[in-house]
């Protein structure tokens, strides 16, 4: 997936050593804050990447935000059960976001009422779109929202320490 060198950048390296360093409540607020920031942002960026259902169900309505003191983790697909056709979501994400072959077939032997047998081929893939290697929703999404999730971590931080030094 996609990163920031936190090296590269003075701002975040205060940011996280300062967090390093607060209280637990501090460090407690900041996560929560900016989960509650950056959760509808994301659901809202897979949802306009998304085009078909299955994209909809598989990967937008798992999206969710994982938060550490370091970290924020971006994820899609990692949660929810089985859809009601016996699709797994945690499964099957790949499938949906980087497409299929869409020529392959399957084939299997089946037998008609009157007992004759046959052989069925079946486009197993059909319903997913052409193979892409950069993916269709996730990465997109994520590739485009990395530097603004962290210029907004990085403000809730300075926000609730001055907060913290005011005495809020």
């Amino acid at each position: 997936m996609y990163s920031i060198d936190v090296y590269e950048s003075r701002e975040l390296q205060a940011a996280i050593l300062g967090l390093r360093r607060a209280e637990k409540e501090i460090q407690r607020d900041v996560r929560k804050y900016t989960k509650d920031l950056l959760l509808p942002e994301w659901q809202k960026g897979l949802a306009e990447r998304a085009e078909t259902r299955l994209e909809h169900r598989v990967l937008v309505d798992t999206g969710r935000i994982k938060m550490s003191n370091q970290n924020v983790r971006m994820s899609s697909a990692t949660v929810g059960r089985k859809l009601s056709g016996g699709l797994d979501p945690k499964t099957m994400a790949h499938a949906v976001e980087f497409g299929g072959d869409r020529s392959e077939y399957r084939s299997y032997d089946a037998r008609s009422r009157k007992g004759k047998r046959y052989t069925v081929r079946r486009r197993t893939q059909a319903q997913l779109r052409p193979r892409r290697r950069n993916g269709y929703v996730v990465y997109p999404t994520a590739k485009a929202m990395i530097p603004r999730f962290a210029s907004l971590w990085v403000q809730v931080c300075v926000r609730r320490f001055r907060d913290a030094l005011e005495g809020k």
